[in-house]
């Protein structure tokens, strides 16, 4: 494969597509005009770095029609607002999973794209109702449940029932053109059962853009293509996420079309996050938990070793596939104060808090847990995204001791419990077996941060809504 620019009729086929995009999505102009458009012959479809270089076959895709063309091209500028690349390397996701992570963002995207009336998105591409998973979750949430899913294939396959049917993981078939992933295993953001490894198979996935493999025809960090295609620097690439978040919300707040939950939320966290070092104030604890769990790595089946990932042996050349180690993540339980006392600012506040935590500590789910808490613990939950604290319970009165002792009897242990509130709660008498935090929203968190013990970590946060 070798890159070239686009032609005068490849550019007059691209202006087309983006014009079909811009009237299905209107608000994700800056991101599809930042785009460095190369063209890909052999390659097979599009794919996108995170540098905001989108390399097109545009001898293949074009027999798609103009209408598909257009919702692929968003797709691939979603992986880009998305921020998956980024996601992917905080949550860890390794070389041999990408794939996997590929599909799970592209179905976080497609529900979006399906809401805007992309219906060959909606037809074509894996959507969360075919993994039996609700709408407008994350990456990450459709990770977790694909992980499982392929879990349960290779156990499966190694009890001697066969490989589990696309009915059975809850993915479609591959057509060819839509962003489905082939199987639990491979994880393709497209329909191929291949890499795209030189051996005249097509590309399968959207880019290193994703998170996911990148592509073969991709450009090194720093080459621009003769000054054709220079990456986008962090700081364009921050000032495009900004733009495209408040586009969202101009046309979300005046009633534009129809402009999809789940990027609302995606742009009211980029326009209104967490200030709050969460790295810098549990570092500390982090680091002791890490001490104390020392020589706690396990073996885990469901990874590879990468030191040791091409061993073969004997004449025949047979691999060996040698597992992998995983350590134990530090786990967090959050308090949320859902009082009476917390009005809609406090709450978003909140809100916002988590997502901080969840971002800063790379941590989701089971090792992040969230309790509703007024003077009794209401719910408690994995923490999945800033849409699964939609739903408060509570409204009563105040007593966040009930949910620090509620939090200390977490299945497995937590390691560190934050307490978000207003204050004017009564505090543990002694010191909890666990350190913790209490972090002060709203207007009276100033006067009641003294009535803290010295034994629990203080902060006040300033309420960004107020």
């Amino acid at each position: 494969m070798e890159l070239t620019k686009p032609c005068a009729d490849q550019h007059a086929d691209f202006s087309a597509w983006r014009a079909v995009a811009l009237s299905r999505m209107p608000y994700m102009a800056a991101m599809l005009f930042s785009v460095r458009v190369l063209n890909a012959p052999g390659l097979g479809t599009f794919a996108v770095d995170a540098a905001h270089r989108l390399y097109i076959d545009f001898d293949e895709v074009t027999e798609w029609g103009t209408t598909a063309c257009a919702e692929v091209l968003l797709h691939e500028v979603g992986h880009l607002f998305g921020e998956h690349t980024t996601f992917a390397k905080d949550f860890g996701v390794t070389a041999a999973d990408q794939k996997v992570w590929n599909a799970a963002a592209d179905a976080s995207i497609n529900d979006d794209l399906a809401a805007a009336g992309c219906g060959y998105i909606a037809s074509t591409g894996i959507m969360p109702a075919k993994l039996g998973e609700p709408d407008f979750q994350t990456a990450q949430h459709y990770y977790g449940v694909l992980k499982g899913l392929q879990q349960q294939q290779r156990q499966q396959q190694s009890g001697g029932q066969g490989a589990s049917s696309s009915a059975n993981s809850g993915q479609p078939d591959s057509s060819g053109s839509g962003r489905q992933p082939q199987d639990a295993d491979t994880g393709h953001g497209q329909g191929s059962s291949s890499d795209g490894d030189g051996q005249g198979k097509p590309f399968a996935g959207c880019g290193s853009g994703s998170g996911g493999q990148a592509a073969p025809v991709e450009l090194d960090a720093g080459d621009d293509f003769d000054g054709q295609a220079p990456g986008a620097s962090s700081g364009e690439r921050k000032r495009l996420l900004v733009a495209t978040a408040a586009q969202i919300i101009e046309h979300a707040s005046r009633g534009r079309g129809n402009v999809p939950g789940g990027l609302v939320e995606q742009a009211e966290q980029l326009l209104t996050p967490s200030t709050t070092p969460w790295q810098r104030i549990i570092g500390s604890m982090v680091r002791r938990v890490v001490r104390r769990r020392a020589g706690q790595e396990r073996t885990d089946y469901t990874r590879r070793d990468r030191r040791r990932h091409n061993v073969r042996i004997g004449t025949s050349g047979a691999r060996v596939v040698y597992p992998g180690r995983s350590a134990p993540k530090v786990r967090l339980a959050v308090v949320r104060d859902t009082s009476g006392s917390m009005g809609p600012d406090e709450l978003t506040t909140v809100t916002n808090e988590i997502v901080g935590i969840s971002r800063r500590l790379r941590i989701k789910g089971k090792d992040l847990q969230v309790l509703d808490v007024d003077a009794d613990v209401h719910t408690t939950r994995g923490f999945t995204g800033a849409r699964s604290l939609n739903e408060v319970h509570g409204r009563g009165g105040t007593d966040m001791r009930v949910g620090i002792e509620q939090a200390l009897r977490t299945p497995g242990g937590v390691d560190v419990v934050v307490v978000i509130t207003d204050g004017g709660t009564p505090w543990p008498d002694e010191r909890p077996a666990v350190p913790v935090i209490a972090c002060l929203v709203g207007p009276w968190a100033e006067d009641t941060v003294h009535q803290v013990p010295d034994f629990i970590t203080r902060v006040v946060i300033e309420n960004p809504a107020a």
